[in-house]
């Protein structure tokens, strides 16, 4: 009776280690950054707190409202916001996502010509991941010298740029797959923005209805990054009007080569998170179980 009962016990323990580490590490670690555009010392416009942040005189509303880079354990890349990655708001659709390896990219409070126009370069950008929504899938190119890439719509959201890549580079991979997650709650991303008083009381509008103002692109790997060197990194998104800019900085383990090549990998935070809290359970479960018996 002992037994059976210590088991159900430990069942039910276990469950709920799995269903908190959901949330906990669900897309891994935040390395949000500051995209470094203020205005008039309002420091509202310079947080690091992307969430609840756009630029300067832009839409503050949950659909316009990008919220976070995340980097797992596995080098994969995530983004999440209120704006709808795959279908776009008023005809303004999803960039591309760029990467800097060398410290060098260009953002910030920056003014210039509107429209989404096309342009050499890609403000210092390294890599870029070339989207495709529709599919689900993009190619990754290295940028070089020929690249060009398209602008941000409005003139004073330059530093938001570039919003895509437009041509030119080194293939590297392409149609790779990657995640989609609409619908998410404040609970399951962390960020604010599923219900009207998250930001309506404050800024005097409503910052979205109901449940599920929340999206996700998920698994954006980053191994063709790799070396056997550690590797930091800056990553950009943005939408076509440039009304906020996500930015990201994180680093990349040193590749461990063995024999035959290849690398050793750390294990998730969530896998150690998980069978350090089972240990811990089993432990204490056990030591009630004999001292009862």
């Amino acid at each position: 009776m002992k037994m059976k009962k210590f088991t159900e016990i430990l069942g039910i323990s276990m469950l709920v280690v799995l269903l908190s580490a959901g949330s906990v590490f669900a897309f891994g670690t935040e390395i949000t950054i500051s995209d470094e555009n203020a205005s008039g010392g309002n420091s509202w416009h310079n947080s690091v707190d992307e969430d609840q942040e756009v630029e300067v005189g832009m839409n503050r509303s949950q659909e316009w409202d990008m919220e976070g880079f995340f980097l797992d354990g596995n080098n994969n890349l995530s983004m999440v916001g209120g704006y709808d990655f795959v279908n776009g708001l008023s005809n303004l659709a999803s960039g591309d996502v760029f990467i800097d390896v060398d410290g060098d990219a260009i953002f910030g409070a920056i003014n210039g010509i509107g429209g989404n126009r096309v342009v050499e370069g890609a403000n210092n950008y390294d890599y870029v991941l070339d989207m495709d929504f529709d599919n689900f899938t993009y190619d990754v190119y290295e940028l070089t010298d020929e690249t060009t890439s398209i602008t941000s719509k409005v003139w004073r959201n330059q530093g938001s740029n570039p919003w895509r890549y437009n041509d030119g580079g080194n293939l590297i991979a392409e149609n790779v797959g990657f995640g989609y997650q609409a619908g998410l709650t404040d609970a399951e991303t962390g960020f604010r923005g599923d219900l009207a008083e998250d930001k309506g009381a404050t800024y005097g509008y409503l910052a979205g209805t109901g449940l599920g103002s929340h999206y996700a692109v998920t698994g954006l790997d980053l191994d063709f990054l790799a070396s056997d060197v550690p590797v930091e990194f800056v990553a950009h998104f943005t939408m076509q009007c440039g009304n906020d800019n996500l930015m990201g900085r994180g680093n990349l383990a040193a590749v461990t080569h063995r024999g035959s090549g290849g690398s050793a990998e750390s294990p998730e935070p969530a896998t150690m998170f998980l069978l350090g809290a089972g240990l811990v359970g089993l432990a204490a479960f056990r030591k009630r179980f004999v001292k009862k018996a």
